[in-house]
């Protein structure tokens, strides 16, 4: 399913122009474990299956939104820190496993194939807290993302969790944003990896925002490449937003918040979307 959604645009402080802009889910990657048996049974997730197994319900789906989603024992005003209006679809192999760990040095490459994708978000986690390098590898250029953290989904980010935003890779403007998206206070499954007699902790996941580099506007977003540093990352979710825009050269805007006009467009639309 796709619907592309239009309004007005700064485009590079130039000219106000409409835009299309629509959700892509990436889930066409590898899964290893399950987020309910596993994980946290208060997490988001694709079905049930029997506490530490692994697995759950094959071949199934569930369209998160961390600005929507309730739980018993959510701990965040408002759900989460997180309010971009970005779904996540998570969905389960064949053999029931919607998410992927991936231990030190270990790589994660997800296809893509998608055109004039602006931005990209991963819903993640760790276990102990870890850092991730993230590669967007373009058909003619590459951007990395270095050392992006992800806390230990055990209590990683505390009882009021993270936000953090921060200007990287020669960027004017903030393009990396690293938020907490969910916490619950409950029994999970750290440190016995059964979601049902683990610790009684704040249990959280992450949400990592990436505003690629403009010359990624016009060109294939081929793969990306996901790396775990130190500790195991987990991966949950993965959402490309493409943007197009149509310049109405009689419309022109002065030089000055191009950009941040590009990205409040990108933050105020809620979208629905297609899976890949």
């Amino acid at each position: 399913m796709q619907k592309l959604i239009t309004g007005s645009l700064v485009a590079f402080g130039v000219f106000v122009g409409q835009a299309m802009a629509s959700e892509v889910y990436l889930t066409d990657f590898a899964k290893d474990n399950n987020i309910f048996t596993d994980l946290n049974q208060q997490f988001p997730n694709t079905g049930a299956g029997v506490p530490g197994s692994g697995v759950g319900v094959p071949n199934a789906s569930y369209i998160y939104n961390p600005d929507t989603y309730s739980s018993a024992n959510l701990t965040l005003s408002g759900t989460a820190l997180v309010n971009n209006g970005i779904d996540f679809d998570l969905t389960s192999n064949a053999s029931g496993q919607d998410f992927e760990q991936l231990t030190g040095g270990q790589t994660l490459t997800i296809p893509v194939n998608l055109s004039d994708v602006s931005s990209v978000y991963i819903l993640a986690a760790a276990y102990f807290g870890t850092s991730a390098n993230i590669t967007f590898n373009g058909s003619s250029t590459s951007e990395t993302f270095s050392n992006v953290s992800f806390p230990d989904f055990n209590g990683g980010a505390g009882s009021g969790g993270i936000n953090n935003k921060s200007a990287v890779n020669g960027s004017l403007t903030d393009n990396l944003y690293d938020q907490t998206a969910l916490i619950v206070q409950d029994v999970g499954a750290g440190g016995t990896g059964n979601s049902t007699n683990g610790a009684f902790n704040f249990y959280d996941l992450t949400e990592a925002s990436f505003f690629l580099n403009p010359s990624f506007a016009g060109q294939t977003l081929d793969s990306i490449t996901i790396t775990s540093n130190g500790n195991t990352s987990l991966i949950l979710g993965i959402t490309a937003l493409q943007t197009t825009a149509t310049p109405e050269p009689s419309a022109f805007v002065p030089l000055g918040g191009g950009l941040l006009g590009v990205l409040a467009f990108g933050r105020r639309f809620k979208r629905q979307s297609r899976t890949v």
